[in-house]
C-alpha cells in the first residue's frame, strides 16, 4: 500500500513538474560564459512555440 501511495505521489509531482518553455530566457556562450541574447518563446493560437530574440548583448 506504501508503494502505491509513493507511486501515484511521485506521478503526480511529476505531472505538473515539467520544465516551463515559455518565457524570456538568456542565451549563454559556451566558450566565454557571457549572455549574448534574450529570447522570448512563446505559445501561439495553432498549438506551436515560437521564439525571438528581444535583445543582444553586442560588444561595442
Amino acid at each position: 500500500m506504501r508503494k502505491l501511495v509513493l507511486t501515484f505521489i511521485l506521478s503526480f509531482v511529476g505531472i505538473f513538474s515539467f520544465a516551463q518553455i515559455e518565457g524570456k530566457w538568456k542565451t549563454i556562450d559556451d566558450e566565454t560564459g557571457k549572455p549574448e541574447s534574450i529570447v522570448e518563446i512563446f505559445k501561439k493560437n495553432d498549438g506551436k512555440y515560437y521564439g525571438k530574440i528581444v535583445q543582444l548583448f553586442i560588444k561595442p
